[in-house]
């Protein structure tokens, strides 16, 4: 299964798109399927993208360079504020499973998967289109691995902890703002600041700070799981920092500052996670959240905010995403193909160890862990082997195919797991894997499958995904039926 992601991330503009795709690239990461990032980006990206496959590209001034690369993609993930629809159209045409990920209907999505976890997706008018799937809500929040598992909060009596996060670029610059307001009349609360890789007023922020004042710059995913976690209130900006914070179940005041986080916002005030509604430009802006904060000082309403919080976002939308792209891929074989990775070694050995497997094999192969896993290395990286594993949607194994590749022509060998031996599905792994090969190796012309002639039921499975019996030959001091499936014209 080859996934590509699609997106961007500027210093200027913010990285939540980048954030929010990787809580998708690690929800497939997961499943050891391992996608490919293609993003618009400066150098501030990069450490979002540190553990990923990745390529930074310009793919809206250098359309073709991109499409020429997520070639042959079985799925492409597009997050963007930027790509225009015809972008969109030309994605839907590219890949049969395009998915779309919106926040306020942002255009008219062509064929496709759109995926809005925001609160008020649901009754923002997206047109029903049978061509079209619509995952909607807070039920797909896509939010980092970190966000996923996190337990339930302690409610102190009062307030002792104050968290100020505006995101990586504090645009409005609001930290030093706050964070004076906070320091005027809550010295005795701890202030903890979010400082973000895009700051440029790290000097107001050290001029305006007191003795109970923490920073932390550019903190890593844990380490700011573990400050929210500690804190008994937050303050920060409409976007997607309100989701990771309702995870955490953090009661939150939030500041507006793009015209497109006030449709988000306004749906959390609805849901009554957000006390109330608050702009960059808004007067005695101030007086406002000292105010909002006096009304938090309790345990109680905090205790009911964060239960709201935590009840709409659960940690698992980018999981759903997956599961549900999974399961469409797998729609009509039920179950999908992946590549094979390094950690895949010991299933593949004890697979390959098999004794029916041993017996009806043609090659032999180390059954010595040490030499089985240099031969197993060097096939992960011979660019002449086209190795895949099938799953089904529940992530129970049937087993390997291994395409050879000698020019022309390329040698497969199949190894089915005993669960799922002399099932009416094996053909169709055999059968959906060669046009797989066909597709990702253009060169090959037609595929070859040795089989001994006791081994029958390997025989019955070649012929009924489509190979033809045309030879017998020696390998090995050994005959073999020769099958054979030529690339369709």
């Amino acid at each position: 299964m080859k996934v590509s992601i699609i997106t961007e991330g500027y210093n200027k503009t913010g990285y939540g798109h980048i954030t929010r795709c990787l809580s998708l690239y690690q929800a497939f990461e997961i499943r050891n399927v391992i996608p490919t990032f293609y993003v618009n980006g400066d150098e501030g990206s990069v450490s979002f993208l540190s553990e990923t496959n990745y390529e930074i590209i310009d793919w809206l001034e250098n359309q073709d360079t991109l499409f020429r690369k997520i070639h042959n993609s079985d799925v492409v993930i597009v997050d963007s504020y930027i790509a225009p629809k015809e972008f969109y159209n030309r994605i839907s045409l590219v890949t049969p499973y395009p998915v779309f990920i919106d926040d306020f209907v942002r255009v008219d999505y062509p064929v496709g998967t759109i995926v809005n976890g925001s609160i008020n997706a649901e009754s923002l008018g997206y047109l029903p289109r049978a061509d079209r799937t619509l995952l909607l809500g807070t039920k797909y929040a896509s939010i980092r691995k970190e966000f996923w598992e996190v337990g339930e909060r302690p409610f102190r009596l009062d307030i002792q902890n104050i968290l100020l996060t505006f995101g990586g670029q504090d645009v409005e610059n609001f930290t030093p703002r706050i964070l004076r307001l906070l320091v005027r009349n809550f010295p005795n609360v701890r202030k903890r600041v979010i400082v973000g890789s895009g700051f440029n007023n790290e000097d107001q922020i050290e001029q305006a700070k007191d003795e109970n004042t923490e920073i932390y710059k550019a903190p890593s995913p844990q380490e700011l799981v573990k400050c929210m976690y500690d804190s008994d209130l937050a303050i920060t900006t409409g976007g997607q920092t309100i989701v990771e914070l309702a995870r955490v179940g953090v009661p939150t005041i939030a500041i507006s500052v793009a015209e497109n986080q006030t449709l988000h916002m306004n749906g959390w005030i609805k849901e009554k996670f957000l006390p109330a509604e608050l702009t960059h430009a808004q007067p005695n802006l101030e007086n406002r959240i000292l105010l909002l904060i006096s009304n938090l000082r309790k345990k109680q309403p905090r205790e009911i905010i964060s239960k709201i919080g935590r009840q709409k976002v659960d940690g698992s939308g980018a999981k759903r995403v997956i599961q549900f792209l999974l399961e469409k891929y797998s729609a009509k074989s039920g179950f999908y193909f992946r590549t094979v990775i390094s950690k895949d070694s010991s299933l593949l050995f004890n697979l390959l160890s098999d004794k029916l497997i041993r017996a009806n094999s043609v090659y032999e192969m180390p059954l010595k862990w040490g030499d089985y896993l240099d031969w197993f290395s060097g096939k992960l990286m011979d660019d002449d082997c086209y190795f895949l594993l099938s799953f089904t949607t529940t992530d129970q194994f049937i087993g390997q195919i291994r395409f050879d590749v000698k020019g022309y022509f390329a040698e497969i060998s199949v190894s089915i797991h005993s669960d799922w031996r002399g099932k009416g599905n094996t053909k169709l792994v055999v059968f959906n894997a060669s046009f797989k090969c066909f597709h990702e190796k253009p060169n090959v012309g037609y595929i070859l499958a040795y089989v001994k002639p006791q081994d029958s039921l390997s025989l019955g499975i070649f012929t009924q995904a489509g190979y033809v019996i045309t030879e017998k030959e020696t390998i090995n001091n050994q005959e073999v039926i020769v099958c054979k499936l030529s690339r369709p014209r």
